[in-house]
């Protein structure tokens, strides 16, 4: 069980702890959003090719697949606290070499994939560890509010400021507009060294990584509750993977279904992002108000039927709404899960587990939007979005179960 939060970190909401781990959250989060959108727009200044260009997304996202139950393991072991720090400083002192090649003229493209693993990889670490550290800083009544406002904070830096950000950056600086991220994270870092230590490893002989690993898959696979939102989770997202993969064929250009432009398609996606700001900051009033239980199941419900709008019409208003809605519902489940789990594992578990469920559901999504351009391919889109949400109810029925109030409240798995 977590140790009891002293008084005066019960007493309000938000500890001065949490405020400065949001702060540095913050400046890390625009910090990879200027890397998601801007990385890709340097590549397309080397080189045209598709593949290329799709690699950069790939080596991102692949230590997620090679890293995270690693991650997790050493988010159990060690200062938590120190971590955080030298993943936010490795992520700096590599977009430091790098911006300092680009300025020299010396960044090929092999280098630039180097660096986008590298960078993934401290990601793993830093999101991994700050996800189980957030229990340690909060009171377990107020942990929605504050993986809300992380969400928050993260959907803005991500899609508000460093998309537009990340453009103007790499028109005016090219390569070198790395440097710019490179002191997000310095500074994130330099936030998090003034972190209180919060979590203390157990005393206990160590074990092999591997025991670890295995001791944290089971934790989540033996425990009902846990498993069933692991397995909801990743069905989630290998449905909406599928779906969002080939919506923007159903969206943009004159052959489509409903013929908007590039610009038109962003405004969209900004839509997506208004939807998911509102979601991070109501979903811990929704989840107080609803109860859990019917948070996070209303929620995929909700999301269910808003998919289905394609499927029926192409009414720019109407696939408005979709999106707006969409944003909230997602968040609003991602929240109320993030904040469940970590009120039901003990804090010596949490981070194991954590990287369990996030390999699981992050997993599934590469697979998702092979099959979705697959099932676009061999019938049509309007079949692969109802194939989307058929799945997702399906799963929804199959696992609903064992989520109770009582279980998403807090009974620990031992």
């Amino acid at each position: 069980m977590r140790p009891v939060p002293p008084p005066e970190a019960a007493a309000t909401p938000v500890s001065p702890a949490f405020q400065r781990l949001l702060v540095a959250a913050t400046a890390a989060n625009l910090g990879d959003g200027l890397m998601l959108i801007g990385l890709p727009l340097v590549v397309v200044q080397v080189t045209r090719e598709p593949v290329l260009v799709a690699g950069i997304s790939t080596a991102f996202s692949l230590p997620w697949l090679l890293l995270a139950l690693q991650a997790g393991a050493l988010a159990d072991r060690r200062s938590r606290r120190a971590l955080l720090v030298h993943a936010a400083a490795w992520r700096a002192a590599v977009l430091g070499v790098a911006g300092l090649a680009a300025a020299l003229g010396e960044l090929p493209l092999a280098a630039l994939y180097l660096v986008v693993l590298l960078l993934g990889s401290g990601e793993v670490l830093f999101d991994t560890t700050s996800h189980s550290l957030v229990p340690d800083l909060v009171p377990g009544e107020h942990l929605a509010r504050a993986n809300g406002w992380l969400i928050g904070a993260q959907t803005v830096m991500n899609n508000f400021v460093g998309a537009p950000l990340a453009g103007v950056l790499a028109g005016a600086l090219g390569a070198s507009m790395v440097l710019g991220p490179a002191a997000l994270y310095l500074v994130a870092a330099l936030l998090l060294v003034g972190l209180p230590e919060a979590y203390r490893p157990p005393e206990r002989p160590p074990a092999r990584m591997r025991a670890d690993i295995a001791e944290g898959l089971r934790a989540l696979w033996k425990d009902p509750t846990l498993r069933s939102l692991a397995l909801l989770g990743a069905a989630l997202n290998l449905a909406s993977a599928g779906y969002f993969a080939v919506l923007v064929l159903f969206v943009v250009g004159p052959g489509s279904a409903m013929g908007l432009s590039e610009v038109g398609y962003g405004v969209l996606a900004a839509v997506l992002a208004a939807g998911s700001v509102a979601g991070s900051l109501l979903a811990s009033r929704l989840e107080a108000w609803l109860g859990p239980r019917r948070a996070a199941l209303g929620g995929v419900a909700l999301t269910s039927a808003t998919m289905l709008v394609p499927v029926v019409t192409t009414s720019v208003v109407a696939i408005g709404a979709m999106a707006l809605l969409l944003g909230f519902s997602s968040v609003l489940v991602s929240v109320v899960i993030v904040s469940s789990r970590q009120r039901i594992v003990p804090a010596a578990l949490l981070g194991r587990v954590n990287a369990s469920f996030r390999l699981l559901v992050m997993g599934a999504m590469p697979v998702g939007a092979a099959l979705g351009g697959v099932l676009a391919t061999a019938s049509s889109l309007r079949t692969t979005f109802a194939g989307a949400v058929a799945l997702q109810v399906v799963t929804l029925a199959a696992f609903h179960r064992p989520i109770t109030d009582a279980a998403l409240q807090g009974t620990p798995v031992r």
